[in-house]
């Protein structure tokens, strides 16, 4: 299959043939590099300019649409989603927090669909390093209990199961050096995470419930956990 003019390389073809069948989106939506699959990076959103992504090596393009591709697949699985609370708009602290808690959630579940596959995609976990050092050594360190405080502790969790040990370990220094208390909650997540475990809806949706109880959002309903699959919220 092509993106947007460019071959995607193996093992994309033998993703797509597997999991095809239960997608909402047809090739053609991928192929043409559109919103239904890619959001607002989608070619449709980006135009006239390329999306980004685009200029990505061949391996970790193919790595980059097959990720975007299985974000549909968890959806057609009924996978949790978290949701702001009454009073929260969507440019609250609140909306932004409750995203990276759904993403660090259910990312490794997102990966472990992809596993088996072998795609390859050394160069967008270098820019995910790179990024992170970035910014966590540059950035003002936040307050303890405040949101971006959170956002450090969910990165912490999230940042730990997805990097390989030589480029993780880096980070976790700048944690212990300028942010032990954000580190410390991080941990607690990546606790939750590992007892709780992932690779499906029903583990998705105990550890969504219990890192956001861990984080203190459940008060005041700061963030909301919908289980999609009986449109139950927690």
């Amino acid at each position: 299959m092509r993106v947007l003019g460019r071959e995607l390389a193996d093992p994309f073809t033998e993703f797509w043939e597997e999991l095809a069948p239960e997608l909402p989106v047809v090739e053609s939506d991928v192929e043409k590099g559109l919103s239904a699959v890619f959001g607002d990076q989608g070619a449709d959103a980006t135009a006239p300019y390329e999306p980004r992504w685009m200029s990505l090596p061949d391996d970790d393009l193919a790595y980059h649409v097959a990720h975007e591709i299985t974000h549909q697949v968890l959806l057609n699985r009924k996978y949790p989603k978290t949701m702001r609370g009454m009073g929260y708009p969507p440019g609250s602290a609140e909306a932004r927090v409750g995203e990276d808690l759904e993403e660090m959630v259910l990312h490794p579940s997102l990966e472990t669909i992809l596993e088996p596959f072998g795609f390859r995609h050394e160069f967008i976990l270098n820019r995910m390093s790179e990024g992170a050092m970035g910014g966590l050594a540059s950035a003002p360190v936040p307050g303890y209990g405040t949101p971006w405080h959170v956002t450090w502790a969910i990165r912490y969790c999230l940042l730990r199961m997805e990097l390989p040990l030589y480029l993780w370990t880096p980070i976790e220094n700048i944690y212990s050096e300028r942010a032990p208390d954000a580190m410390a909650l991080g941990r607690e997540l990546l606790e939750i995470m590992l007892e709780v475990g992932w690779g499906s809806r029903e583990q998705a949706l105990e550890a969504m419930t219990r890192t956001r109880d861990c984080l203190g959002l459940d008060v005041q309903d700061k963030v909301l956990v919908l289980d999609t699959g009986s449109g139950r919220i927690l």
